[in-house]
């Protein structure tokens, strides 16, 4: 168990007598399902160690990734409140993914008795919801390469310079293919920014990635 595991902001609120018992800490290795879209929501997870995409497929088959989410994130929160099954899947994206677990009407009570738990959650949502919505408006209309820049440049702030990501990953963000990601990732490293590497993108030059992640066109 990690040493650091209730150094997250929202778990600090809770009595430290209650943590052990209601807290669930589970293992996954990369690639490993935590749970399945459509599947009931069973309660909320936090990410202690690792890292986890959360993924959806559409009416039409189509896989897109809506987050990657790291130490100290939440995950797994929509369908809390109304009962309605998870809107995407969970995958560990490393070895070892480290999560915790506290089950559905645990989280609803404590929400209730600690003003300060219902709060913080409200304000992980609200720097979720900024998140994606910057991410989104960081793409839209653009060129792919300043698109993978723009994502590059989100995640660098959150997972650091190294980013344990494949190519096909950034392509379901982005919600293109992975030859085209794996274009304009050769681009940027001919522009002496990124390092792609076998499962993983190395930031060479932060200060180039966020001009690139900022243009509109090459």
């Amino acid at each position: 168990m990690p040493s650091d595991m209730y150094d997250i902001p929202l778990l600090e609120f809770i009595p430290p007598e209650r943590r052990s018992d209601i807290f669930i800490v589970r293992r996954y290795q990369t690639g490993e399902r935590i749970f399945e879209q459509d599947d009931p929501t069973t309660g909320l997870w936090f990410v202690l160690e690792g890292r986890v995409a959360v993924e959806r497929v559409g009416s039409d088959g189509t896989l897109s990734t809506t987050g990657v989410w790291v130490h100290g994130d939440i995950v797994g929160i929509a369908g809390l409140w109304d009962r309605s099954g998870y809107p995407a899947s969970a995958r560990a994206l490393a070895s070892p993914t480290v999560m915790g677990w506290i089950a559905r009407d645990v989280v609803i009570r404590i929400h209730q008795e600690v003003p300060k738990f219902g709060l913080e959650i409200s304000r992980l949502l609200s720097e979720r919801l900024r998140f994606i919505q910057e991410s989104v408006a960081g793409r839209q209309g653009r060129p792919i390469v300043n698109q993978v820049a723009s994502v590059l440049f989100t995640l660098s702030g959150r997972m650091g310079g190294s980013i344990g990501l494949t190519h096909e990953d950034i392509a379901h963000i982005i919600g293109t293919h992975r030859e085209t990601v794996s274009r304009a990732l050769q681009e940027l490293s001919h522009q002496g920014i990124v390092n792609a590497r076998h499962g993983a993108i190395d930031i060479v030059d932060q200060n180039k990635l966020e001009l690139w992640s900022m243009m509109s066109g090459t």
